[in-house]
């Protein structure tokens, strides 16, 4: 620009000459604009056979799902280009049948007026939700992470949009056919399991479902189901008990709220 006013100032005396040579910082550009490169995306996943289904664009990026027969994916592009890609089949995630972007609402984990996105993962017989924030730097990171001591198998099933807190779903050790559900909720600069006032109806609930089914298996003699229902009542007395693991935050900077 200040090659133009230059010019324009002088234009008598630059007559007949050649032009001042373009300053290289007027034509520099950081990233990719993340919706010209989504459209380039989109339409090249359905030169082969791709339908998109949801699209998100928020001020940093654009997130979207498709679907070509069993083939699904979501993408998140940014400043960076393609900062996440989860698709299926993924020989990684045999359990994972497919992906799509999950429904509103959307949280917004570090307050910064834009909201994350939520991607379904269906499974056989459940459906888990990753929870993906984007940074001013167009870098795309998980909000959440479990606890290997809560449990194998992990699948988050809900996420409050309003607080840091979520209904996570675990298997025993050793157990995959045994499941409970632990409340979570951000403390600090950690995730630790829920052990509030609000969240002991929960805890109280697993209990005394399990407990009654218990009941009821020893007496029809239902000695496999009796075993998993008591290894379930233990695990939960034992998460409930042991003082909230704490999962450190990712290496992003911010701070559970």
């Amino acid at each position: 620009m200040r090659y133009l006013i230059l010019g324009c100032a002088f234009i008598a005396a630059c007559a007949g000459k050649a032009p001042p040579a373009q300053d290289p910082l007027d034509y520099l550009q950081v990233g990719v604009d993340p919706r010209a490169e989504a459209n380039a995306i989109i339409g090249d996943l359905r030169q082969n056979g791709f339908q998109v289904g949801r699209r998100i664009d928020e001020a940093g990026y654009v997130a979207f799902d498709a679907a070509a027969g069993g083939d699904a994916t979501v993408r998140i592009v940014t400043s960076r280009g393609v900062a996440l890609s989860v698709g299926t089949p993924d020989a990684r995630w045999p359990e994972r049948l497919w992906v799509e972007l999950a429904l509103e609402p959307r949280p917004d984990f570090d307050r910064d007026g834009q909201r994350d996105v939520l991607v379904s993962l269906r499974e056989r017989d459940r459906t888990c939700l990753g929870w993906v924030e984007v940074n001013p730097e167009g870098f795309a990171s998980e909000v959440f992470r479990p606890m290997a001591e809560w449990g194998e198998s992990p699948c988050v099933l809900e996420i409050d949009p309003d607080r840091p807190r979520l209904l996570l779903e675990v298997s025993l050790p050793g157990m995959s056919e045994a499941r409970v559900r632990v409340p979570v909720k951000g403390q600090a600069r950690a995730w630790v399991l829920d052990d509030s006032v609000a969240a002991q109806p929960h805890w109280q609930n697993e209990i005394t479902r399990r407990r009654q089914a218990l009941e009821v298996s020893e007496k029809q003699g239902q000695i496999v189901r009796a075993a998993r229902l008591r290894a379930e009542i233990a695990w939960l007395e034992q998460l409930r008990n042991a003082g909230a693991p704490v999962l450190e935050p990712a290496d992003d900077g911010e701070e559970a709220r």
